[in-house]
């Protein structure tokens, strides 16, 4: 396959995209066709359709596992009152799991590619974020940065801060970057008070590669 042929096979295709770079950004970890159709948030068919189209050209590779399927109790005729329903027997299946290939003759350029082309659009997440409250910071570091050694991927401080919205507006992030993002959030309060006495994870954050995306307290300049 020429270079530009191989390059539109990647791009193309929007579900396509977002298996190969959920794969390809989480190398170290293997996901079965469920599990990779939800971190993609793509559809379980065109995640059967796709994973065998990247196969076929060595890109991905599947191993096949066999899970134990706990079966539901069972109850023969009428349950009586006071009587536990009986246990079933459990089933055993193979599914298979699938990971970027390190094998891949392309692996390098391929991951140096996926990382160019993601779309680390920063605009994108600070108006996702503001649902969330009134944003006082915003600081991106761990894996955004390519250190996933790092205690979190976002720092969020903001008033009125509502956890349910910020955790629904950070799962919306997620298939764009093809991973889980950890995150932390204080109030501006709780925020301004861990800088002034050196908060453990806020110098685990600032004194290592992060990127300020919003600072509304002056505090990050």
């Amino acid at each position: 396959m020429a270079k530009q042929d191989f390059l539109e096979f990647l791009t193309d295709n929007p579900a396509r995209a977002r298996i190969l770079r959920t794969l390809v950004l989480n190398p170290n970890d293997s996901f079965s066709e469920e599990s990779l159709a939800k971190r993609a948030k793509t559809s379980a068919s065109a995640v059967v359709r796709e994973v065998k189209a990247l196969a076929s050209h060595g890109i991905i590779k599947g191993t096949k596992h066999t899970v134990v399927v706990p079966a539901k109790p069972s109850v023969q005729g009428k349950a009586k009152k006071g009587r536990a329903a009986k246990p079933g027997k459990s089933t055993r299946k193979t599914e298979t799991m699938w990971r970027a290939s390190a094998e891949f003759r392309f692996a390098r350029p391929l991951s140096a590619f996926v990382h160019e082309v993601a779309p680390v659009k920063y605009d994108d997440i600070v108006e996702g974020l503001k649902r969330s409250g009134k944003l006082a910071a915003v600081i991106l570091s761990g894996t955004f940065m390519g250190d996933p050694t790092r205690p979190a991927d976002l720092l969020v401080a903001a008033d009125m801060i509502d956890d349910r919205r910020l955790e629904s507006a950070v799962k919306r992030l997620e298939p764009a970057y093809g991973r889980e993002i950890r995150y932390a959030s204080f109030s501006t309060h709780e925020f301004q008070y861990r800088m002034t006495v050196q908060d453990r994870l806020l110098r685990d954050t600032l004194e290592y590669p992060h990127l300020v995306l919003f600072d509304r307290t002056r505090l990050l300049s």
